[in-house]
C-alpha cells in the first residue's frame, strides 16, 4: 500500500511575504509623498516607522517559515525567502540613518560664524508633534558644531559686496536654493535693476541713474558710515529624501574685504545627521568657484 505523504503548510511565511509587500509598499509611498507632494516630513518619521515595524514583524514570519521548512519540509520556503527580500529594502534606510546618527554631532544647526550667527529675517518656527519640543541653538550646540565641523568658517573675499551677492545669487542657483526673503543695500538693489533693463528699448536709449550727491556741510562732523551687510533667507531640498531645509546666507563689508557666511537648519528633530554641515559645505564650495568666475571675467 502505497502511502503519500502531505507536507505541512507554514502559514507564518505566506503571512511574512504579504507583510513585506505592505511594508514595502508603505514606504515608498510616504516617501514619494514627501518628496513629490503634501505629506510632512514629522508625517513620513511616522509612517516610516511603522513600516521598519512591518518589515521586522515580516522577517520574523518568515524566519519561522525556514525553521518549518527545514525541520518539517513545510511548504512555504519561497514565500520566506522573497519576504527577506521584500522586507531588506524597508530596513536599510533606518540602518544608514542609524550610522549617521552615531557618527554625526546630535545637533540640527550649524552656521559658518559661532560667534555671531546671521539672525534670521524670518524666524523659522515648526510644530515638532510627536517629536517634541527641541532646546534653541545655544552656545552647547556651537561647541558641539566647532568640535565636529571645524572646518566650516566665514569665506573672506578680496572684492566689493555687490560682487559678492551676485556670487552669492549664483551659487544659491546652482545648490537649488530658494531665497523668500532679502535684506539687500538700496544701492545693490538698484545697480541689479539698472543691469537688467536693456540699454536701448524701442529704439530709444534708457537712462541711467546718477549716483547721490553727497552734501559736506563746513564744521559738521562726518557721520560715521555703516557696515553694509545683505542677507538672503530662503529654503533648499534635499534631492534624495525631499527635506526641506531652511537657509539664510549673509555677506557684510569687513575693510577692503567681504565676508560670506551661511546658517543651516532643519525643520524638525532635534539631530539632523550632518545633512545641514553638507548642505553648508556645498554652498561656501560654490560661493567660491562663482567668485572665481567673476574674477575670471
Amino acid at each position: 500500500m502505497a502511502i503519500e505523504y502531505v507536507r505541512p503548510v507554514s502559514y507564518a511565511a505566506f503571512w511574512a511575504r504579504r507583510i513585506a509587500l505592505f511594508a514595502l509598499m508603505l514606504m515608498l509611498a510616504s516617501w514619494l509623498a514627501t518628496r513629490f507632494g503634501p505629506v510632512l516630513e514629522v508625517h513620513f518619521l511616522a509612517l516610516y516607522l511603522a513600516a521598519s515595524g512591518l518589515a521586522i514583524l515580516a522577517l520574523l514570519f518568515a524566519l519561522i517559515g525556514l525553521v518549518n521548512l527545514w525541520r518539517v519540509g513545510a511548504q512555504g520556503g519561497k514565500s520566506s525567502i522573497v519576504a527577506v527580500l521584500l522586507a531588506v529594502p524597508v530596513l536599510l534606510p533606518g540602518a544608514y540613518a542609524g550610522w549617521l546618527y552615531q557618527s554625526n554631532a546630535r545637533i540640527y544647526e550649524v552656521t559658518s560664524d559661532l560667534t555671531d550667527p546671521p539672525a534670521w529675517i524670518k524666524a523659522p518656527d515648526y510644530d515638532q508633534l510627536w517629536l517634541g519640543p527641541r532646546p534653541p541653538a545655544d552656545a552647547a550646540m556651537r561647541e558641539a558644531q566647532s568640535v565636529a565641523y571645524p572646518g566650516l568658517i566665514s569665506h573672506r573675499y578680496d572684492a566689493s559686496l555687490d560682487r559678492v551677492v551676485k556670487a552669492v545669487r549664483d551659487a544659491a542657483a546652482e545648490r537649488r536654493f530658494k531665497f523668500a526673503e532679502e535684506n539687500v543695500p538700496t544701492a545693490i538693489r538698484e545697480r541689479e535693476e539698472e543691469e537688467a533693463l536693456p540699454e536701448v528699448m524701442g529704439g530709444i536709449p534708457v537712462p541711467r541713474r546718477r549716483p547721490n550727491s553727497i552734501i559736506v556741510v563746513p564744521g559738521a562732523t562726518p557721520a560715521r558710515p555703516q557696515v553694509a551687510v545683505a542677507i538672503f533667507q530662503g529654503t533648499v531640498t534635499d534631492r534624495i529624501t525631499g527635506f526641506p531645509y531652511d537657509v539664510i546666507v549673509r555677506a557684510r563689508e569687513a575693510g577692503d574685504s567681504t565676508l560670506a557666511d551661511i546658517r543651516v537648519a532643519a525643520r524638525y528633530g532635534r539631530v539632523d545627521l550632518g545633512v545641514s554641515a553638507h548642505i553648508a559645505d556645498a554652498f561656501l564650495k560654490a560661493l567660491d568657484e562663482a567668485m572665481l568666475g567673476s574674477a575670471d571675467d
